[in-house]
């Protein structure tokens, strides 16, 4: 599957560098991606695939990746200002919160955020208000979890990974933690401040006896997913949510979402946008999870049996 979706990815950014329709219409589109991440690259595939569709240029589409880092990401955002851009497409709440700071009337189009509303960046999903519209896919925590439990009832102490200061990853951990104390689990808390502490994090945890891992889903921390599985599998302990990032990378299980498609819905809102639509106007877009993912090999590898009947419930296995 993951060689799949990197062929799928080259062709899709190839949209990018398509014919041009008439090179002079072509818009200043600039794209914060905020972070490598296998959803991200959906994202931006089904985004390439939707401004095609709609005979939308791309000769002046700038993409930038800060990689999560603060002051570079700020940065991105002035020059995004002082260019010229006609339209921002960020992806991530953090990726997306940055030009709230800088400017509040170049339209911002957010993709990819699990928080938009509590972090800020709209005043409601139906009129989000200012210069902003966009995609939200609310992180499935509370129903990964419920999965989990599914596949080991007898579970009690689980840790979770969350990038602190992070908007989603704040609010995502909050949400884990008080709906595995309400399964009557202890949750162990293990904050990040970038990826790469991310390991160091698994491991703190396995020392602390926990019997799972569970990744609520900000994007710092699921594009250190191949590091948090490596630590957990080396300890025998499953890894579990972290969407496809995760599911790619050797987590057990997640609820997902069609991201390739949700970059189509926000190249629709783009069009919008340049057709003269007023962003904070345009009541944002929130899609219902496409299925239920399992990692069946990880599962053997961990001597762990999914119950048949969540086998049939399955959307992808991997």
């Amino acid at each position: 599957m993951k060689k799949h979706l990197l062929a799928g990815l080259a062709s899709g950014l190839a949209l990018f560098n398509g014919p041009a329709l008439a090179a002079d219409a072509a818009p200043k589109i600039c794209v914060n991606r905020y972070v490598t991440a296998v959803v991200i690259d959906d994202i931006l595939r089904g985004v390439a695939a939707g401004l095609k569709a709609h005979g939308i240029p791309t000769e002046e589409m700038t993409i930038q990746n800060p990689e999560a880092d603060a002051g570079t990401q700020q940065t991105l955002a002035q020059s995004f200002v002082s260019s010229g851009c006609e339209i921002i497409l960020a992806i991530t709440t953090p990726g997306a919160q940055v030009f709230k700071r800088v400017t509040d009337t170049i339209p911002v189009v957010f993709l990819g955020s699990a928080t938009p509303l509590e972090a800020g960046l709209i005043s409601s999903i139906a009129y989000p208000g200012g210069n902003f519209t966009g995609v939200a896919n609310p992180a499935p925590v509370e129903a990964d979890i419920d999965l989990m439990i599914e596949v080991q009832p007898k579970i009690k102490r689980v840790g979770i990974i969350y990038k602190s200061g992070d908007p989603a990853g704040d609010h995502l951990a909050k949400r884990a933690a008080a709906h595995l104390k309400a399964r009557g689990l202890v949750p162990l808390e293990a904050p990040i401040a970038n990826a790469g502490e991310a390991m160091q994090a698994a491991q703190t945890l396995v020392a602390s006896g926990v019997e799972a891992i569970q990744i609520p889903g900000d994007s710092t921390t699921t594009s250190a997913m191949p590091a948090i599985v490596r630590a957990a599998t080396e300890a025998g302990i499953p890894v579990f949510g972290g969407l496809r990032e995760g599911m790619e990378y050797g987590a057990l299980l997640s609820a997902a979402y069609d991201f390739e498609t949700l970059g189509r819905v926000g190249a629709d809102l783009i069009k919008r946008v340049l057709d003269g639509e007023d962003p904070g106007t345009i009541p944002v877009h929130v899609p219902d999870t496409s299925g239920l993912e399992l990692h069946v090999t990880k599962a053997r590898e961990l001597g762990i049996t999914f119950p048949p009947g969540l086998l049939a419930r399955a959307s992808a296995t991997y």
